[in-house]
């Protein structure tokens, strides 16, 4: 009896520590084509601000097998506002260390977020369009699973 409630405490004080992150205000998930995530596909995501006096985290999370065949990974994330207006940046996160291990966590998957924006606000309230493609020089990059867009408070 002793050791069963030891359990439940222990999974309570689990469950209330994850609880105490960041409150995620957008967290979805987007597949590649499972033959390879062709140059000219994008994955797309709208999210939609309707606060616009915090500031918020834009996580991106590449999910890759190990068929995975480089260090790093190039993408461009292309953001289109409720009134129309359009940023595109390209950023690069290494999936690999220098001796080919992979950074992220996972067995036969791994996961990488890479922090796409810090502390930014959106001024707009509204659906905003995120766009990601890769910038990589295949035509058809393997090992590419799924991308994540998170979007967080940062306050």
């Amino acid at each position: 009896m002793k050791n069963l409630l030891k359990i439940l405490l222990l999974t309570a004080a689990v469950a209330f520590m994850a609880s105490c992150g960041r409150p995620s205000v957008y967290n979805q998930c987007a597949d590649t084509d499972e033959n390879g995530w062709h140059m000219d596909s994008c994955v797309i995501f709208k999210p939609v601000i309707t606060d616009t006096l915090h500031r918020f985290n834009m996580i991106v999370t590449i999910r890759h097998t190990a068929e995975y065949p480089y260090q790093n990974f190039w993408m461009f994330v292309r953001i289109t506002s409720p009134d129309g207006m359009i940023a595109r940046e390209p950023f690069e996160c290494y999936l690999a260390d220098n001796k080919g291990r992979f950074l992220g966590s996972g067995i036969s998957v791994y996961e990488m977020p890479v922090l796409v924006s810090e502390k930014i606000t959106y001024p707009l309230a509204g659906e905003y369009k995120v766009e990601i493609f890769h910038g990589m020089r295949d035509t058809m990059l393997t090992g590419v699973r799924n991308i994540c867009l998170t979007m967080e408070k940062a306050d």
